[in-house]
């Protein structure tokens, strides 16, 4: 039994979360356990239930070493095998386990119940959905659906997975409560009542619909669309390509998708679809991108970028409206937004205050080389040149940092940004993570990102909008009764949401009367 190749970008995401940490600590428990994926019949013969089992094997995979995946009376040995074999291409050195019994932790999909001698007793839950309702409980078999929603499916997993998380370090994460029972609707984020409304979902309409970042949130809304009926334009705006660090929570990523392009890879995984959608990959950043856009008109973004200043930049370009998907510490959310309502732009939940340090200095500290003028000059002298980093420069900086020139080597003859976004933010130097968190670059567990991703397809397949434009979902916490609310306008400092000049260009591009 070995950890992923990318457990150190794991071990990144788990500091930000876990008291105490320890890098030894993770990996000696993660090894301890085993994570049981027990389905039967009801699930497998699921489009809900094969997609919440398709996304769990994802989710679970990149973090856990070993999995018991278990077919229950009713199922096919050949779904058995492919759940396998997806596990395996996320992660080549995982063990898999065909006993449940042997589970610490178990999670259930289907209508069985499992009994009998459990080494997970205390720790199963019985997750399904049920069209646009996500279920899950310690009590009984939920059960999976028989629409073609995958939605509330994959939240769903993304709870399970994170009570599992909880579960596993439930003394680290300060008696972190579990999740005994959760049936929420995604058409309104509330507790499902009986006679609630829960309508069939039909083709999902993309009307010049601009997904921006195909990283960790982007692909949660890919995983969601691939498995919709969905018709009309999809733009996917990426300029990178994937590499190790984003293993660990790119939930539509297998191991051999390394060096290739984020954005042609979504035109890949959404084929599926049908003709009836259009995939437009753009490997560009966004400012290029819109600027080829006739009198730079969108009509939706979907922001699923990881800084605050990139989401500046999207509103400031001006598109009808905008989704935004974002995590935190322990948490995910999605954000919705109309530049002449009443409530928050997207500026206003990003917006600066006070003085901050230069990136120079930032990057400077991060690598450990100091807050020296001579030394942040040079920094900075290599970030705007865009000088290839030489060992000698990684020799300095293994120096200063107090870690072998091996851990650096990757980077030699690439960027000084490269070892930065991923060395530090995405968690490929493990020694760099207290810098990392200390910016403010902490790398998301795969089930928050994959969440609030899932979270912004909704927004693009529900039939009503929401009545709150924020929702927040602590998943480090019992899920919330009432995950939304209200985010008012930013006036200290103003906004551009309320300066003039922009809010008469909105109107003159879209033919908004004043």
């Amino acid at each position: 039994m070995a950890l992923a190749e990318y457990f150190e970008r794991n071990a990144q995401a788990a500091a930000a979360l876990i008291q105490g940490f320890d890098a030894s600590l993770l990996g000696a428990r993660l090894k301890s356990e085993v994570i049981g994926v027990a389905f039967d019949g009801n699930a497998e013969r699921s489009s809900e239930g094969q997609a919440g089992l398709d996304l769990c094997l994802r989710l679970l995979s990149r973090l856990y070493p070993k999995l018991a995946i278990v077919g229950l009376p009713g199922s096919k040995p050949s779904t058995l095998r492919k759940l396998c074999a997806l596990a395996r291409d996320v992660n080549p050195r995982i063990e898999l386990e065909s006993n449940v019994s042997k589970s610490t932790k178990l999670l259930v999909f289907g209508k069985t119940r499992v009994t009998g001698f459990l080494k997970a007793k205390g720790y199963v839950w019985y997750v399904g959905s049920d069209n646009w309702i996500a279920k899950l409980s310690m009590a009984a078999p939920v059960g999976s659906g028989s629409s073609n929603n995958p939605l509330a499916a994959g939240v769903a997993a993304c709870i399970a997975a994170a009570n599992v998380f909880r579960a596993v370090f439930v003394e680290e994460l300060g008696q972190a409560a579990l999740d005994t029972e959760v049936a929420m609707s995604l058409l309104d984020l509330r507790s499902e009542s009986a006679g609630m409304a829960n309508p069939r979902l039909g083709p999902v309409r993309l009307d010049d619909v601009h997904l921006v970042g195909a990283g960790a949130i982007g692909n949660g809304v890919l995983w969601a669309l691939s498995r919709m009926a969905c018709e009309g334009t999809l733009h996917v705006v990426d300029p990178e390509a994937v590499t190790d660090s984003n293993l660990q929570r790119y939930v539509m990523l297998t191991a051999g998708d390394q060096t290739k392009k984020k954005a042609e890879l979504a035109m890949s995984w959404l084929k599926s679809v049908g003709s009836g959608l259009k995939v437009e990959p753009h490997v560009a950043k966004w400012s290029e991108h819109v600027a080829t856009r006739p009198e730079y008109k969108v009509q939706t973004v979907v922001s699923a970028v990881d800084s605050a200043r990139a989401r500046i930049e999207i509103q400031a370009s001006l598109p009808r409206s905008i989704l935004n998907g974002w995590t935190q510490r322990g948490e995910a959310g999605v954000s919705r937004h109309k530049f002449l309502s009443d409530l928050a732009c997207l500026a206003c939940l990003y917006l600066p205050t006070g003085e901050a340090p230069s990136e120079d200095l930032i990057i400077s500290r991060a690598l450990r080389l100091g807050e020296h003028e001579p030394t942040v000059r040079e920094v900075r002298r290599r970030l705007v040149l865009k000088i290839p980093t030489e060992r000698a420069f990684l020799e300095q900086i293994a120096n200063a940092a107090g870690l072998e020139i091996q851990k650096l080597l990757s980077f030699e003859n690439r960027l000084l940004r490269d070892l930065y976004v991923e060395g530090v933010c995405g968690g490929a130097v493990m020694e760099f993570h207290d810098a990392a968190l200390q910016v403010k670059a902490e790398v998301p567990m795969g089930f928050q990102s994959a969440l609030s991703g899932i979270l912004l397809a909704a927004e693009l397949a529900r039939p009503a909008p929401l009545r709150t434009n924020v929702t927040q979902i602590d998943l480090l916490s019992t899920f919330p009764e009432r995950p939304g609310h209200n985010r008012a306008k930013t006036t200290a400092p103003p906004c551009i949401c309320q300066d003039q000049d922009f809010l008469e260009v909105f109107k003159s591009k879209y033919g908004i009367e004043a």
